[in-house]
């Protein structure tokens, strides 16, 4: 009976140690499970954390090319772009702490990733600006073009008139010119007899007169005007007094000086007209031959004479 008893107590504390066992067991297992199940839910915040960063970044990322953009655009555009800078200088230090800082403050964190938003919204309104630039700008080369257009317009017509008063200013140039008629030539013998018509006696000329009439022209003024004789031997010489003083006048249009046999003075009236004459004193014996003799005035030849020397 005491033997029954005995192990009947130890069979009861087996049970008991073995239930005891099992329950501490029991709880390390959930112990193991819970913690397993912690680190998991854990290491899952920590790799949504870890992806929300780096979509926070590449928000910023883009963000800071597309500034850069902007301000290189504003730039052309002569835009004050300062404020633009500071934003970027601003956005690039964040960049930086999120790159740099893996265990960064969840509050300085949520600060920075409420930034992109407003990065976001600035760089919204300067693409409207820009945009609005653009079409102000496109008004203005629309309207640079039609200007240049106008002004290129403005600029053949004033060529044309230009050209019209050229040939205008010819013309008058032309119209104020006196206009000579009515050629003659006639020897003198030293008694001052005239012998008119082109063949004259070398013997008998003492000197040699062209006359000739002037027309009105009311294009100039009345006044005393020069009136040049240049005489050509027949060798084709212009005969002039060499020991005097430089005798000759320029020719209007192509500024040569030409040497002359004598000059006259006379008076012309522009209402009226004129009659001049203007001769050469035989000093020397005139060899036999043709000669011409061309009459000029304000630098114009007004008309000429063959006569003949026998």
């Amino acid at each position: 009976m005491n033997s029954h008893n005995f192990f009947s107590s130890i069979s009861s504390r087996r049970k008991i140690v073995i239930g005891l066992v099992i329950t501490l067991l029991t709880l390390n297992l959930l112990q193991l499970y819970l913690r397993s199940d912690e680190e998991k839910h854990l290491s899952d915040r920590v790799q949504s954390k870890n992806i929300e960063l780096v979509l926070t970044y590449a928000k910023l990322d883009s963000i800071s090319t597309e500034l850069n953009k902007q301000i290189q655009i504003l730039t052309l555009l002569n835009e004050d772009v300062s404020v633009l800078e500071n934003v970027k200088d601003s956005l690039e230090r964040e960049k930086k702490e999120l790159r740099s800082t893996q265990l960064i403050q969840s509050k300085r964190y949520h600060i920075i990733k409420s930034k992109v938003g407003v990065y976001e919204n600035i760089l919204k309104q300067k693409d409207e600006h820009i945009s609005y630039m653009k079409r102000v700008n496109d008004s203005l080369l629309i309207a640079n073009s039609s200007l240049i257009k106008e002004s290129s317009v403005l600029k053949s017509k004033i060529n044309v008139l230009e050209n019209q008063q050229g040939e205008l200013e010819k013309e008058l140039d032309v119209a104020k010119r006196l206009t000579a008629f009515d050629f003659q030539c006639y020897s003198s013998d030293t008694k001052g007899k005239k012998t008119y018509g082109n063949i004259h006696k070398a013997k008998k000329v003492n000197s040699i007169s062209i006359e000739f009439k002037l027309a009105k022209n009311t294009l100039h003024h009345s006044g005393e005007r020069n009136v040049y004789l240049c005489l050509v031997d027949p060798d084709g010489a212009t005969i002039y007094n060499s020991s005097k003083e430089s005798k000759f006048f320029t020719l209007a249009e192509s500024k040569e000086n030409i040497f002359y046999t004598s000059k006259s003075v006379f008076f012309f009236d522009s209402e009226e007209g004129s009659s001049t004459t203007i001769s050469y004193q035989n000093n020397s014996f005139l060899n036999s031959g043709k000669y011409n003799a061309k009459v000029f005035t304000e630098g114009y030849l007004i008309g000429e004479v063959d006569f003949i020397i026998q």
